[in-house]
């Protein structure tokens, strides 16, 4: 992405999920919001890719990972390993299902990193990296 546009992405994300956690503080919408993940175009051995939830005090999400872009080129996306562990709570990998619990009584952000393995063919497969930013709401 443009080094030009990044604050501009990173604002609207920003926007977007400031209305839905009000919305979930207001008891509007479901215990876990995740957008569906949606990487750039072109897809790339070892990349890094940035996600995000939200999710409920002592509540745990359960997210697919199911590409929006894309689609008809993955033949097949499946979980490798959490890289790097959540301070604040326990995530995990099941096939191409990320999931995240927050600590009890825990309130507040958290983070961590999944690598996953995706096939386009039988000679085109490779491993990238979602980095998903967690806000546990009240």
């Amino acid at each position: 992405m443009n080094a030009l546009l990044r604050p501009i992405v990173s604002m609207r994300l920003g926007l977007v999920m400031l209305s839905l956690l009000s919305a979930m503080s207001a008891g509007h919408a479901a215990e876990c919001l995740a957008p569906p993940f949606n990487p750039d175009s072109n897809w790339c051995n070892d990349c890094t890719y940035e996600g995000w939830m939200a999710v409920k005090r002592n509540q745990a999400c359960v997210r697919p990972f199911r590409p929006t872009t894309n689609a008809k080129t993955i033949a097949e996306i499946s979980g490798d390993r959490v890289v790097q562990r959540a301070s604040h709570g326990t995530a995990g990998l099941k096939g191409s299902t990320i999931t995240y619990a927050p600590s009890r009584g825990y309130v507040g952000d958290d983070s961590f990193t999944v690598a996953m393995t995706y096939r386009r063919s039988v000679a085109d497969k490779g491993r990238f990296f979602v980095h998903l930013k967690v806000v546990v709401q009240q």
